[in-house]
This record gives structure tokens, sequence and C-alpha cells, in this order.
């Protein structure tokens, strides 16, 4: 797999957040409008754009911080 960089990382990013605030924003009109079952699928689109996002934030910060970690702990 191809590795991005960091702007093209961030912009991901960001078209993941905007991709959950708007599936939520459409599971909410939907189900107003009287589709309950579009607005679950707006939910789980939504729920699947945040989990996404928040597991390519936690790798990132994962592997920027390899190089800095404390070091072991020794007994005496």
């Amino acid at each position: 797999m191809p590795r991005l960089d960091d702007k093209s990382q961030e912009k991901l990013l960001e078209g993941l957040i905007i991709l959950f605030y708007v599936a939520m924003a459409l599971a909410v009109l939907a189900t107003l409008a009287g589709s309950p079952g579009w607005g679950f699928l707006f939910l789980l689109l939504g729920s699947v754009a945040l989990v996404g996002r928040t597991s390519m934030e936690t790798l990132q910060r994962h592997q920027g911080r390899g190089s800095q970690s404390p070091p072991p702990f020794s007994n005496r």
C-alpha cells in the first residue's frame, strides 16, 4: 500500500470528518421525512467515516511517537 504524504493525509482526514457531519445531517433529515431505513444507512456511513478517521489519526500518532519512546524500566 503506498504511503500518503502529510498534506494528502490531512486532506483525507478533513474529508472524512466532512463526510461524517453530512451523513449525520442526512440521517436526521431522512428520519424526520419518514424514512428510518435511509436514516439508519446514513448513520452507518457516518460511523464508518468517523472510525476510519480515528484509526488513521491513531496510527499517525503512533508512527510519530515510535522514535520518542522512553527508555525501558530497569531493575536495580
